[in-house]
């Protein structure tokens, strides 16, 4: 048998790789959670910096991300990016962590007049992730000065009497006026829910249940379930599956999107620490296994494109 070398590709070139179903989903999509570096300090380390990862997220067709920062806004570093890199849209956000001010609406209407369009509820300084042990546990490693920080001492959203704190209606009122999307980041289910039956009464529509599985949040089927049918979405993160966390399995996971309904269903990366593939590739990967247990390319297309460019207006 004689091989025509005309045949032969050149392990080098572009045309190694197959443009999977996956790939053609991708485009378009919108990632909302993507951690930028430095995070917490230079010496911890993600697997790509940022104009990198950007990069290769816009070769891959992705409409935007959204830079997430569980320390400071990131309104700052996106406005150089955004000069860096225009073929892909760069979304600025704000997480109401106690590094920035913590509940704090004046931070939340200065971050927005810079652009940002998320905001995130506490994460790791959330008294539910500190409780919970979450992402706390590894900003506790990165920063000896947070040892001892006690659960108590971390933010909520709601009063003695289980009624949401008057900054967080401020901040949740500025949202609807500003055009913001909220995530509940880190806050317990049940706190989560009264943000949402807050939103519910002020006709707030842009709520998103972080990662209800994470064991930062701690959230149920039914939880998910209450949460969709009062019309919000639900973002369900990749980082969970890969094998360091391994806190869910596709078939689970595929679950809680079919009781939510995909039509309340975001999939995001999560892209954080070294040991991750970068945002594009998570999220190739992340539609690549749901295809792979048989969940629809419509479906998918919505939970990756359609739903998150509608909170965008995109």
């Amino acid at each position: 048998m004689t091989i025509d070398p005309q045949r032969i590709v050149d392990p080098l070139s572009e045309e190694r790789e197959m443009d999977t179903r996956a790939d053609k989903i991708l485009e378009g999509a919108i990632d909302m959670h993507c951690h930028g570096y430095p995070e917490v300090a230079f010496d911890v380390k993600m697997r790509m910096e940022d104009l990198a990862w950007l990069k290769l997220a816009a070769d891959a067709k992705m409409k935007a991300v959204v830079l997430k920062s569980h320390m400071w806004p990131t309104v700052g570093r996106v406005f150089y990016l955004k000069q860096l890199i225009t073929d892909i849209e760069i979304i600025p956000s704000i997480t109401l962590n106690l590094s920035t001010g913590g509940l704090n609406p004046w931070a939340v209407e200065s971050a927005a007049r810079q652009g940002a369009k998320v905001v995130w509820m506490p994460t790791w300084t959330a008294m539910n992730d500190l409780k919970r042990n979450g992402m706390s546990r590894f900003m506790r490693g990165y920063l000896k000065t947070l040892d001892k920080m006690k659960p108590e001492e971390g933010i909520t959203v709601l009063d003695s009497s289980g009624h949401l704190v008057t900054p967080v209606k401020e901040i949740l009122h500025l949202a609807k006026e500003k055009d913001l999307v909220v995530s509940t980041g880190h806050l317990s289910p049940e706190e989560s829910l009264s943000l949402a039956r807050f939103c519910k009464e002020i006709g707030f529509t842009k709520l998103i249940f972080g990662h209800p599985d994470s064991g930062s949040v701690g959230g149920t089927l039914d939880h998910v379930k209450e949460m969709a049918a009062m019309g919000f979405y639900i973002e369900f993160a990749f980082l969970g599956m890969l094998p360091a966390f391994q806190r869910i399995k596709p078939a689970q996971l595929i679950e809680m999107i079919m009781a939510a309904g995909p039509d309340h269903c975001i999939l995001s990366s999560d892209y954080y620490f070294e040991w991750v593939p970068p945002p594009s590739e998570m999220m190739r990967m992340y539609i690549a296994t749901l295809l792979d247990f048989e969940v629809s390319e419509t479906d998918l297309k919505k939970m990756v494109c359609h739903n998150p460019a509608l909170l965008f207006n995109m």
